[in-house]
């Protein structure tokens, strides 16, 4: 018996990329944006998983991590896992939500050299791990793809207060405003069975 050391990579299926509009209650989605006003944002430069291994440029404020980061002075973490949970289990009522795994917000500017490009949060075959995209200001989509590499699968258009939920291994890109010149979302990671 000869036993492969290499592993596949998961096709993306669009059924597991689950849209929600409105997601927080109004009240609370004009106090995250309020907010977010005042995020300190910290520059990051990294170079891209994609091919060719381009530099991507944004902007991020971590408020939790699991384990690393747990800094909520706004005190935005209760409000947002108690949405998050409420809304997870209206579009999937058999789901069983664990903890949260990472909060953050997360920023991309308009402009050359601010491309954002394809990658996955997660790189282990972990179907249980789900990351949210709650979008806030600007414009400018997600886009996701088939595999690493792979065939464009879809792409979600901004709305403020729209949320997108897929699997964490999922190639997927955040795509650069076009309006205007910075971008703005929450980036959210649960445990889910």
């Amino acid at each position: 018996m000869s036993i492969s050391n290499t592993m596949t990579t998961p096709t993306a299926s669009i059924d597991n990329i689950i849209v929600f509009d409105d997601f927080f209650e109004q009240s609370e989605f004009d106090d995250i944006i309020s907010k977010s006003e005042y995020v300190p944002w910290k520059y990051c430069e990294v170079v891209s998983e994609s091919e060719g291994s381009p530099t991507e440029r944004f902007m991020t404020w971590n408020i939790y991590e699991e384990g690393t980061v747990h800094f909520d002075p706004m005190q935005l973490m209760d409000v947002v896992d108690e949405q998050c949970r409420k809304q997870i289990q209206n579009k999937k009522p058999k789901a069983i939500v664990h903890d949260m795994k990472r909060l953050r917000f997360n920023g991309t500017m308009q402009g050359k050299g601010y491309t954002m490009w394809p990658h996955a949060d997660i790189h282990e075959q972990q179907e249980t791990v789900w990351t949210i995209v709650v979008y806030l200001k600007g414009d400018g989509g997600t886009t996701f793809y088939k595999e690493k590499n792979g065939d464009l699968l879809t792409t979600v258009d901004f709305k403020p207060n729209r949320a997108v939920m897929f699997p964490s291994m999922y190639w997927h890109r955040a795509d650069s405003p076009r309006d205007n010149y910075f971008r703005t979302s929450m980036g959210i990671v649960y445990m889910i069975d």
